[in-house]
C-alpha cells in the first residue's frame, strides 16, 4: 500500500468541502488533480471513502474513520517542517477556533492578541457561533478547538474546564422591575423577556437556573443587539456580566438582584479526542488557562 500527502490533503479537502470542485480551489489544485489523487486513495484502500449524490460527496464510515488519522498524520508532517525550517524549536502555525458569542465576542479577541505579539510566527483563525453550532464544527474537524458557555455531553469531545463566569439579569432604568425591593420569581414569569436563540449557552444556563422554558418577546442571535432592545425598555433579559459591564458603569443598564436563582457557570475548552495534539495547540490551550 503506498499513500502519498498528496493524496491525503486531497481527501482532507473534499471531506471538508463536501464538493471536488471547492476542495480542488482551496488547495491549489486542477480538479482532474484532485479526482485522481482521490480515486488513486480509494484504490490504494481498496474501497471508497465517500458516498457520492450527484457532486456531492458525504464521507462514509471508512471516510469517517481515516479523517481524524489523516489530519494528524498531516499536522505532524507540518510542524516537523516548521521546527526544521527555522532550525529551532518555535511556537508556530495556524490554528483554527472556534468560540460561542460571549467568550469570541468579549474575552477572546485580547487572548489572541496577546499570543500572537508572543508568537509572531502563528496565526490564529476565530470562527464564532453559539455552543451547539461550534460543538457541531469541532465534530466535523472544521476547527481545531472550541471554547463554550454551554454543556458538552458528547463522547467524541474532551471537555477541560476553563473558567467562572457569572450571568445577571439586567433591565432599563425605566422598567417596572427596577422601581421593585424585592423582586420573586413570579416577578420574572410574569414580564417580557430577551433572549439569546434556542442553542446559546447563555440561553440554556439561564432556563436550567429559572426552572422553565420562557417563550421570550424577542430572540436575538447578537448579545449587542439584546443589549440595545433591553436599554430601549422592550423587556428583560440575562446576559454575562463581562458583556453588559460598561453599560452598568454607565446607568443604561441596571442589575435585578435575584439571589434566589444560581447564575453562576463554568467556560469550557473543548478538544476533539482524535485530534492531533500540535504544540501550538497545546500551548495556545495553556496560555487561555494562564490568562
Amino acid at each position: 500500500m503506498k499513500i502519498s500527502l498528496k493524496q491525503l490533503e486531497v481527501f482532507i479537502a473534499v471531506a471538508k468541502e463536501g464538493n471536488m470542485s471547492r476542495a480542488a480551489i482551496n488547495i491549489h489544485l486542477s480538479q482532474p488533480a484532485c479526482s485522481m489523487a482521490l480515486a488513486e486513495l480509494e484504490n490504494s484502500l481498496e474501497g471508497s471513502l465517500f458516498d457520492r449524490k450527484g457532486k456531492q460527496l458525504i464521507l462514509n464510515d471508512r471516510g469517517r474513520l481515516l479523517l481524524p488519522r489523516a489530519m494528524t498524520v498531516i499536522s505532524e508532517v507540518r510542524e516537523i517542517s516548521d521546527v526544521l525550517a527555522s532550525n529551532e524549536e518555535k511556537i508556530m502555525g495556524h490554528l483554527i477556533v472556534g468560540a460561542s458569542t460571549t467568550i469570541g465576542n468579549y474575552l477572546l479577541p485580547q487572548i489572541v492578541g496577546n499570543f500572537i505579539n508572543t508568537h509572531q510566527k502563528t496565526k490564529i483563525s476565530l470562527q464564532i457561533g453559539n455552543t451547539q453550532q461550534i460543538i457541531e464544527k469541532l465534530l466535523r474537524f472544521d476547527i481545531d478547538l472550541g471554547m463554550i458557555e454551554g454543556n458538552c455531553n458528547v463522547n467524541e469531545i474532551e471537555v477541560i474546564p476553563w473558567r467562572i463566569d457569572k450571568l445577571l439579569i439586567v433591565a432599563s432604568s425605566r422598567h417596572s422591575l427596577a422601581k421593585k425591593r424585592k423582586i420573586k420569581l413570579q416577578d420574572l414569569l410574569d414580564t417580557r423577556w430577551i433572549l439569546r436563540e434556542s442553542g446559546s449557552g447563555t440561553r440554556e444556563k439561564f432556563e436550567e437556573a429559572i426552572g422553565y422554558k420562557i417563550e421570550p418577546f424577542l430572540e436575538l442571535e447578537q448579545t449587542e443587539a439584546i443589549k440595545q432592545a433591553v436599554q430601549a425598555g422592550l423587556g428583560i433579559s440575562c446576559l454575562s456580566e463581562i458583556t453588559v459591564s460598561e453599560a452598568l458603569k454607565s446607568k443604561k443598564l441596571i442589575e435585578l438582584k435575584t439571589p434566589f436563582l444560581k447564575l453562576t457557570r463554568e467556560f469550557y475548552i473543548l478538544r476533539h479526542k482524535e485530534k492531533y495534539h500540535t504544540m501550538l495547540l497545546g500551548n495556545f490551550i495553556t496560555h487561555c488557562s494562564n490568562f
